[in-house]
């Protein structure tokens, strides 16, 4: 494994499977859940890339679900609060208290 000391992103890896509505009798597609979190993202004032915006090949279903976040302009304290906003985001999605 070798890992780059120049990026200047991150790729954020979601256990989709631990999603309420992944877990039932009428499964939310993936690109659903993403949506949900990406805007609640924006209303909370972050912007992450959505996973699904970088497919190669974007007729086959999603697997997984990913966000990426830049942070190559950002400052600590930014990145901090844009981590809390995003999992936020992610356990309104989730359903989480």
């Amino acid at each position: 494994l070798t890992i780059s000391l120049s990026a200047i992103q991150l790729w954020l890896k979601i256990d989709h499977t631990a999603h309420p509505d992944s877990n039932n009798n009428t499964t939310r597609p993936l690109l659903e859940i993403e949506e949900e979190i990406f805007n609640s993202c924006i209303d909370k004032g972050v912007l992450c890339a959505r996973g699904s915006w970088f497919r190669t090949e974007q007729a086959t279903p999603l697997k997984d679900l990913f966000f990426r976040a830049t942070f190559a302009s950002a400052s600590e304290q930014d990145m901090d609060k844009a981590i809390q906003r995003l999992g936020a985001a992610i356990k309104e999605s989730f359903r989480v208290a």
